[in-house]
């Protein structure tokens, strides 16, 4: 489970500022690693690689990344439809290294996330959600 420190270390690295979304994370980051760590059931998709997914050389070289995270909002989307609820996290750079030696998968093949899947808990803590006035996000032809 991740710490309270090693939480705020993380979001002060990404300049997170807001009050709110940092309680979120507090509340989301160690949930995160419970839910993959004690999951029903933890799917890890892979796609392959044309060329460096950072220096694609035409627009179509993106395919296999934006299909598969077609995939995995379906597989959310499937498993939630069955009361199953999930959750996504993407590895870090050390993660990825040791995920590539214990599967041994081929280099042309990247993990884009983890995606684990569960009942929820019945007394699972909550975030408080901000509350946002759609008609101040709204624009109609003008920004």
């Amino acid at each position: 489970m991740t710490s309270y420190d090693e939480c705020e270390n993380m979001m002060d690295s990404f300049g997170m500022t807001d009050s709110d979304q940092r309680g979120m994370y507090h509340i989301a980051m160690p949930k995160q690693f419970s839910m993959l760590y004690n999951s029903g059931c933890l799917i890890l998709p892979f796609f392959k690689l044309r060329e460096p997914l950072m220096h694609p050389t035409c627009l179509s070289s993106l395919n296999e990344f934006a299909s598969i995270w077609c995939c995995i909002e379906n597989i959310l989307l499937a498993a939630a439809a069955e009361g199953i609820l999930g959750v996504t996290r993407i590895p870090m750079t050390e993660e990825l290294e040791h995920i590539k030696i214990t599967l041994n998968h081929p280099d042309n093949y990247a993990l884009p996330c983890y995606i684990a899947l569960g009942y929820p808990s019945k007394d699972a803590k909550l975030p408080v959600q901000k509350v946002i006035n759609v008609e101040d996000r709204i624009h109609i032809n003008h920004w």
